[in-house]
């Protein structure tokens, strides 16, 4: 084999080590790693697997509870097509968007009493951005 030769075999050979590599990191969580998210359903439905996760629901109106400081927050998300409830306590920084009924992904984990200890908080306020988008659709007559 010639030095060209074997010096693009072990190039090859590292390029796909490496590949390996963060594929495996990638999937070491122990929720499975490749799913982005679970709804609160299954979330609640491993009640005895611990761990890191990352769960999808709705703020339920009216659960708010702002804690002095500022940086604490209590509430309670909502599976979208089923009854399951998930109360969450955040500290950290509130997002603006967060408000009753706003899509949120909260990442963390499950404290024994239940509660779902959030250190990530992402939340999303559709209706705000749809109401824009339908005056902007209306204002030069595309829809």
């Amino acid at each position: 084999m010639s030095g060209r030769r074997l010096k693009f075999v072990l190039i090859g050979c590292g390029i796909a080590a490496t590949i390996v590599f963060m594929l495996v990191v990638a999937t070491q969580k122990s929720d499975g790693g490749l799913a982005y998210y679970v709804t609160v359903e299954e979330f609640n439905a491993k009640r005895e697997l611990p761990g890191h996760f990352r769960v999808n629901g709705k703020v339920a109106t009216g659960s708010i509870e702002r804690l002095p400081g500022g940086r604490q927050v209590r509430f309670k998300i909502v599976d979208k097509a089923t009854p399951a409830v998930l109360p969450v306590d955040f500290t950290g920084e509130i997002p603006d968007t967060f408000v009753d009924d706003a899509d949120v992904v909260v990442e963390g984990k499950r404290r024994l009493d239940g509660t779902f200890e959030a250190t990530m908080l992402l939340a999303k306020c559709p209706s705000k951005y749809e109401a824009a988008d339908a005056k902007s659709s209306a204002k030069n007559g595309t829809d």
